[in-house]
């Protein structure tokens, strides 16, 4: 029986933030969300997240995301990490083990946690790792033998303990009764007068030395947030060049945890791809791209800073440069969305295209359509939304407007500049225009009165 803790109940006090510091946003997840990920992949018999600052923020989260996989106890003052472990008790039994580990840790390998758990002997075990920077970990304080003594805290050690380069990670292995006797035992004389975790660690404990120390990071500040996040999207993107994917420069790539990208497609700098995309083979995607949850097909071109929000697009269309495709926007294949142009809740038959300046809200295109530059889709009355529907092989003149709701048939011609109102049947000419008239010398008689108005006001 394995029930892993996980403690998240510190005030994070330098993020200097209301918002709790487990919850900061981690190469596109919150930090906790590391922690438990990596804890469900033990298939342990429960998760115990202690909570204590902004708890219900925090707990929130997690049920969201998580539901009943996770339960919580909440550590009601702040009296250190011994303390933080013993409001889990009512919650752990005394059979098994119990696994401990840190909310603010990211970094950490499914690998090692596993290698270190086949590797435990006794009934107390923890992680140790050597670094030649100690400073701010508990120094691993060992026998003339070899055997652990104890774990010192660097505020409690001296001269010759803060010159130790083996400190401890704060992950633990414990047999569960014995750690709950241990940690009852546990007294705040310190210099924190905090009820330290690590006097759990006394002889007869032993220590696993991870062989990567980069691995136990913790976050304590904004600094170390954006150092770590860095860690991860080099990671990621060192994947991907592994896997087929051409990265131009993988120190400016940010590729969330849950994406997969196809064999031969190219990423350009600065680009954004967040969870729960899915990208085909032979894609380009050009400098400044943000996706979001989004299915992008095969051979498609994603050109300079667009933006494109839980869409689909189909093979072989192409994007931008800036435009932007909001949720529920569908391109079936062969399309092409060019400069300037906004999709929401629109769906585009197979080769249809806008190629500039356009707005297509709530509608649906057939095959072959040309949107104008300019066309407007007018969905939104004041009260509700409403729909523009557009047969197959329309061309839409420029700087047309659909007032919604608007059904234009197949084979039409809608003229340009026109505001269309009523339904167009199937081969007709669309047109709404008020006819152009000329005043004769009006024009250069009004270009005077300009001039003297502007002349006068100097």
């Amino acid at each position: 029986m394995l029930t892993v803790v996980i403690l998240a109940a510190g005030k994070g006090t330098r993020m200097k933030s209301e918002t709790p510091k487990v919850l900061f946003n981690v190469a596109g997840l919150p930090m906790i969300d590391y922690s438990i990920d990596l804890s469900l992949g033990l298939n342990p018999n429960k998760i115990i997240v202690v909570t204590g600052n902004c708890a219900e923020q925090v707990e929130k989260h997690i049920t969201s995301k998580y539901g009943d996989k996770v339960c919580f106890a909440r550590q009601k003052e702040q009296k250190g990490t011994a303390d933080a472990v013993k409001s889990t008790f009512d919650y752990i039994s005394d059979e098994g083990k119990t696994l401990i580990l840190c909310g603010d840790m990211p970094l950490m390998k499914q690998e090692t946690l596993k290698k270190f758990m086949d590797n435990v002997t006794t009934d107390i075990s923890f992680i140790g790792v050597k670094t030649d920077q100690p400073t701010g970990y508990g120094r691993i304080v060992r026998s003339t033998t070899g055997s652990v003594i104890k774990i010192v805290e660097e505020k409690d050690a001296n001269e010759h303990e803060k010159r130790i380069q083996e400190v401890n990670t704060g992950v633990y292995l414990c047999n569960s009764k014995v750690l709950k006797e241990k940690v009852l035992s546990i007294d705040n004389n310190n210099a924190q007068n905090e009820y330290y975790l690590t006097d759990i660690v006394r002889d007869g404990s032993s220590v696993f030395i991870a062989d990567n120390h980069i691995e136990f990071i913790g976050v304590n500040d904004r600094l170390q947030l954006s150092n770590v996040a860095k860690l991860i999207w080099k990671e990621r993107a060192e994947f991907y060049l592994k896997e087929g994917v051409s990265i131009i420069d993988p120190d400016n790539c940010y590729i969330g945890k849950d994406v997969t990208i196809g064999q031969d497609s190219i990423i350009y700098p600065n680009v954004h791809i967040e969870n729960g995309t899915t990208i085909g083979n032979k894609v380009t995607i050009m400098n400044g791209v943000r996706i979001i949850n989004s299915v992008i097909g095969n051979n498609v071109i994603i050109k300079d800073n667009s933006l494109i929000d839980n869409a689909v697009i189909g093979d072989k269309s192409q994007i931008g440069p800036m435009a932007h495709l909001r949720p529920k926007s569908n391109l079936v294949g062969d399309n092409k969305v060019g400069n300037f142009v906004e999709l929401k809740n629109t769906t585009m038959g197979e080769g249809s295209k806008a190629s500039h300046l356009t707005y297509l809200g709530d509608a649906t295109l057939g095959i072959d359509v040309n949107i104008g530059c300019g066309t407007i889709t007018c969905n939104y009355d004041g009260y509700n939304k409403h729909q523009t529907v557009i047969g197959n092989n329309v061309f839409v003149g420029s700087d047309t407007q659909f007032i919604a709701p608007v059904t234009i048939g197949d084979d039409v011609l809608i003229a340009a500049g026109s505001t269309i109102t009523k339904d167009v049947p199937a081969k007709a000419l669309g047109i709404a225009r008020v006819p152009q008239k000329n005043l004769e010398y009006q024009g250069v008689e009004l270009m005077k009165s300009h001039k003297a108005r502007k002349n006068t006001k100097k």
